[in-house]
């Protein structure tokens, strides 16, 4: 084994010019491959993953109005493909006219009411839940309005009975402000009994603007529904599933089907990119080896004349190809795991996430695969010091 690392070393020492090209352009195949799957650990997966994930993708739109009752509810919810399900009033009802900073003049009008409760989605881990006369307010409202949690505001219900106009007005507390990220558009998270109320005072005359918020049997149906399905995946069954009891919906994600085949393949294209990559280098390692040999002939006919076993003639090649392999993917690694802590640093300090990622594993994969590589692409070169004996030296003089 010694012996062979020796002549093996001190071949590439002679042929230092070409070792060096070749170390080369391996790094300079094989960087770009791991700067593109850093990018892929790092900024792409994350924003793939955060459309995915993101709650509004997983909603399910009614289409028209309806009339669904308490069981249809009670259904959905044990359905285990669903993550939330509530009643929603008929959206011409769901906006108010106004509503007001109660310690100040800023107003914003024609705001979309959404009702909400324990367990929505967009609410979680954002804002707190809503509660009867405890709402929540959209980044673009409370910034609109200049409230923040904590604060009141007053919101305007009018309506037109026989040309006779009439409104109603009632204090709100503020429990918090949903981020932008969430909910972009100026919006008002309030209860079910609010929604309804405001539903009930806009149809029914004999309600009045000063009781219009007294408590009032649930309807014995609901126009419209607010339903989340727990998966990306789960949405098309789901839909399917309503569709066939009579029930329209949309995805508010329409390229819910495209977020998911691009994640589910994303791997597996670049997967297919390495393979071409590392077939190409497969060949020039081969070819390069096989070539060396014949170089060589004589000095591998002379090795066995003296007396060296063919086994550790073989050594030759695969040593030489291990050496190669190696110092272009440890020279390669040196360049990218410094490139991407040069681009964390950079962009860390603004967007505050990891642009790039190499892992672990990654790294262990990359060197697993230039020692197979190296192995594997050196057995031609084998097979060929096998057909040279001791008597190839002889015959050229």
């Amino acid at each position: 084994m010694k012996q062979a690392l020796m002549i093996a070393w001190r071949e590439m020492r002679h042929e230092w010019l070409a070792s060096l090209c070749f170390v080369a352009a391996l790094a300079g195949g094989l960087a770009p491959l791991l700067v593109v799957l850093s990018l892929k650990n790092g900024v792409i997966e994350a924003m793939v993953d955060r459309l995915v994930e993101d709650p509004a993708n997983r909603e399910l739109i009614a289409v028209g109005a309806g009339q669904h009752d308490a069981a249809f509810f009670a259904a959905l919810r044990q359905r285990p493909d669903v993550a939330f399900a509530m009643p929603a009033t008929r959206s011409i009802n769901a906006q108010a006219n106004a509503l007001r900073n109660s310690a100040g003049r800023e107003t914003a009008r024609a705001v979309t009411l959404i009702g909400s409760g324990a367990g929505d989605p967009l609410l979680e881990g954002a804002a707190p839940f809503v509660v009867p006369g405890g709402v929540v307010l959209s980044e673009a409202l409370a910034k609109a309005l200049q409230l923040q949690a904590g604060g009141q505001v007053e919101i305007l219900i009018a309506r037109d009975i026989d040309g006779r106009q009439e409104a109603a007005r009632a204090e709100l507390d503020v429990l918090g402000v949903l981020p932008a990220v969430r909910y972009p558009r100026a919006a008002l998270f309030l209860a079910l009994p609010d929604l309804l109320a405001v539903e009930m005072f806009r149809d029914d005359p004999a309600i009045t603007p000063s009781d219009w918020r007294s408590p009032r049997a649930e309807p014995d149906s609901y126009a419209s529904f607010r339903l989340y399905a727990r998966r990306l995946e789960d949405l098309t069954p789901l839909a399917a599933a309503l569709r066939a009891q009579g029930v329209e919906t949309r995805p508010r994600a329409q390229n819910a089907e495209l977020l998911l085949g691009f994640r589910n393949t994303l791997g597996l294209l670049y997967a297919l990119i390495a393979t071409l990559a590392v077939a190409g280098f497969w060949a020039a390692m081969a070819a390069n080896l096989r070539a060396m040999v014949a170089r060589q002939r004589v000095a591998f006919s002379l090795l066995s004349l003296i007396g060296m076993a063919n086994r550790r003639r073989r050594l030759v090649p695969m040593l030489q190809s291990l050496i190669l392999v190696m110092a272009g993917i440890v020279l390669t690694l040196a360049l990218v795991l410094g490139l991407d802590l040069a681009v964390n640093q950079l962009f860390e300090s603004t967007t505050g996430e990891t642009v790039a990622r190499l892992r672990l594993r990654d790294i262990g994969v990359t060197l697993l695969l230039g020692v197979v590589t190296a192995v594997t692409a050196a057995l031609w070169a084998v097979r060929a010091i096998d057909r040279i004996g001791a008597e190839d030296v002889l015959r050229e003089g």
